[in-house]
């Protein structure tokens, strides 16, 4: 619907334009001039310049502009409406009688005016809608209500004007002209407040301000001359609301230039320092997204180095970390400073200068360190370092990671600016080697947990993956790792004797180094079952080769039982480990059994020989014996209380009727919901035994 209403305008505005001229023509000739008809041809100018406003504000996009592309586009209306009036007056040299209004004095004239008010309308009219753009940059909150009001008033006085039929801008104040000099005041009130709304001159830098002023200097003198060289005369005569309407816009333009380049001028001696400050903050924009690309440490430490003499234009530049353990600083990029005074660096403690800028928390500058008093010795140390700036790097969670320093030749050469510049240097790398860091540590972890998923999966090998089949019992075992892996550890093996055997075993401390003497404890106990018949020199065989081999605050507590499935007979010898539980065929006496024995690698082997024990349990039906760690026993739950012996010997006392399968998931989900939501802090380990 409205594509269809522009192209029926598009259509009826060139009509009606050309209906006017040969209205005009008409008039002219025929010496008729009827009032009726004044007016109607008045408001079918006016209509149709109102249309035409309305069109070129839907249809041209101006706010999709840069502010160099509005201030260019807007110097080419200007210019071109100048060359083309000046084409005009030479081609028909129009002439209009005296007085207000103008009359039309020749042929030409009504063909001037014509054309004068169309490029009016074609040039004024985008003209204002671009300076739009330009006030409302960084607009105030009013700025919209005030440039609307502007626009009612230009309208108000366009129709004043055309009512009282005396020229704007003269200002009698009598009764003829009151309407046209009240709208006229307010016009110019609002063009005022609007002249003044030009931030985007504060935005430029120095080199477009220069280009701007000077360039700005001849449209300018277009512009305050375009009115009385092309309008005053053409436009009243053609239409006194046009010549009204386009008065106020000129009036705009050459007002709102006016100061515009009055504030560039006043502009230019502070847009150097302005062009520093955007050239700054674009530099540490750069500079952050740069060095937080940046993940290997060691091209990122010189980047930092480099970056901050770049910004600064030091002459010596050095980055120095921090060693929280021995509060001490380290150089570990730097730029200009010779081998000897890198060794003879006099900051290298947190003491100092150092000491200063860190209690400071921010940067600070010495502009002449030979009448500094408290840090004069700097010169003892390097003779040509006249002014020095040091920031401290802090990362997010507020701890120190190393001071960067720069120094120039001269003194007074570092400005109040550069305090802020390197402190921002100075955010940034602490942000990068924080992030660099961290990535380190996540790929350390990453590594870390990957390696320990894989000990987890071959722990796991290393365990029984299928329970031995005895007769006359039955049996079960359960292992739970409290971390990735853990040092509990059991196995089934035979005797040389072809009976079955079993060990149990739980290394001392937790992690990796138990996992990996608990593998090791598997082979021994694999290859030397072989050779004994008796589960006291299986373990004093195994005692005499872990004790060389295992760190002297390390140890292996273990059961090595044998099982005799004809006569229901077992034999173990306990090494300094938890004691074992049986429980009677009916299930009222529990013993503990608790032999004497030592654990694996305390001793040499003689005295782990002289107490090692062995005892026999006889087996009966429904007779329960259960091997554990102190995994089981030492489970706590959320209050800190242990599951404690006294609840492990009443559930299996009261498992007598059940198979050893029962008895295992009993126990573990007793375990369970003694600790709900609290971890295990030691491995889980049990194997259950029961007579059938």
């Amino acid at each position: 619907m409205l594509k269809r209403l522009f192209k029926i305008l598009y259509f009826l505005i060139p009509v009606i334009v050309i209906l006017v001229f040969f209205v005009d023509l008409v008039s002219y000739y025929s010496d008729i001039a009827v009032s009726p008809i004044a007016y109607v041809r008045e408001i079918v100018i006016f209509g149709i310049l109102f249309l035409a406003f309305h069109i070129i504000k839907n249809r041209l996009h101006y706010d999709e502009l840069t502010i160099q592309q509005n201030i260019l586009y807007i110097a080419i209306l200007i210019g071109a409406n100048f060359l083309l009036a000046i084409i005009i007056n030479l081609l028909f040299d129009p002439s209009y009688g005296s007085g207000f209004p103008p009359t039309y004095g020749s042929t030409s004239a009504i063909i001037a005016s014509s054309i004068f008010a169309i490029l009016a309308a074609l040039t004024f009219v985008p003209a204002i809608f671009i300076l739009k753009q330009l006030i409302f940059y960084k607009r105030k909150r009013n700025t919209a209500i005030i440039f609307n009001l502007f626009l009612l008033s230009i309208t108000i006085n366009a129709v004043a004007v055309f009512m009282t039929r005396q020229p704007v801008g003269w200002f009698r104040f009598n009764s003829d002209t009151l309407a046209n000099d009240i709208s006229f005041i307010f016009t110019i009130i609002f063009i005022l407040i609007l002249s003044f709304r030009n931030e985007w001159i504060t935005h430029l830098s120095r080199k477009k301000k220069i280009i701007y002023f000077f360039l700005g200097l001849p449209v300018y003198a277009a512009i305050a001359t375009l009115f009385d060289f092309a309008y005053r005369s053409t436009l009243p005569a053609y239409s006194l609301s046009i010549a009204a309407l386009t008065y106020a816009m000129w009036l705009f333009l050459v007002i709102y230039g006016g100061i515009a380049l009055f504030k560039l001028l006043f502009h230019l001696p502070t847009a150097r320092a302005f062009d520093r400050k955007m050239k700054e903050l674009n530099s540490l924009y750069d500079l952050g997204r740069m060095l937080n690309s940046e993940t290997k440490i060691e091209k990122l430490l010189p980047l930092i180095t480099q970056s901050t003499s770049d910004f600064l234009e030091g002459h010596s530049t050095w980055l120095s970390i921090f060693n929280s353990k021995e509060n001490t600083f380290s150089v570990v990029s730097s730029l200009n400073l010779e081998k000897e005074e890198l060794e003879k660096l006099p900051l290298t403690k947190l003491d100092g200068l150092n000491k200063h800028i860190v209690n400071g928390k921010e940067a600070f500058l010495i502009n002449d360190i030979s009448h500094n008093r408290q840090f004069k010795e700097l010169l003892n140390w390097k003779k040509n370092a006249r002014s020095i700036i040091g920031a401290p790097l802090f990362s997010n969670r507020g701890s120190l990671m190393g001071i960067i320093y720069s120094t120039k030749s001269r003194e007074y050469t570092f400005d109040i600016d550069d305090i802020s510049l390197i402190q921002g240097v100075a955010n940034q790398a602490a942000v990068a080697l924080e992030n660099t860091q961290l990535l380190k540590e996540s790929l350390e972890r990453e590594r870390l947990e990957h390696e320990l998923k894989v000990a987890r999966d071959v722990q796991k090998k290393l365990l029984p993956q299928k329970l031995p089949k005895i007769s006359n019992f039955e049996l079960e075992a359960y292992c739970l790792s409290a971390y990735e892996v853990g040092g509990d550890y059991y196995d089934f093996f035979h005797f040389a004797d072809g009976k079955p055997g079993l060990v149990i075993g739980d290394v001392s401390g937790k992690g990796t180094s138990a996992a990996l003497y608990m593998a090791e404890f598997k082979g021994i106990i694999q290859t030397l079952a072989q050779n004994h018949t008796k589960p006291s020199a299986l373990a004093s065989e195994t005692n005499r080769i872990i004790y060389p081999n295992i760190e002297r605050n390390s140890f292996v507590s273990a059961i090595f039982a044998k099982i005799d499935p004809e006569t229901k007979k077992v034999t173990f010898a306990r090494a300094g480990h938890t004691p074992v539980l049986f429980c009677s065929s009916n299930g009222k006496a529990l013993k503990t059994v608790m032999t004497k024995g030592l654990g694996l690698g305390l001793d040499s082997g003689t005295i782990f020989d002289k107490i090692l024990e062995e005892e026999i349990l006889h087996i009966k039906d429904n007779g329960i014996v259960l091997l554990y760690t102190d995994g089981v026993t030492e489970a706590r739950n959320e209050t800190g209380d242990e599951f404690g012996e006294d609840r492990l010997h009443q559930l299996i006392q009261g498992c007598k009727n059940k198979s050893a399968e029962e008895i295992k998931d009993n126990l573990l989900n007793a375990v369970v919901d003694f600790c709900g939501k609290t971890s295990l802090h030691d491995d889980l380990t049990f194997i259950v035994l029961k007579g059938v």
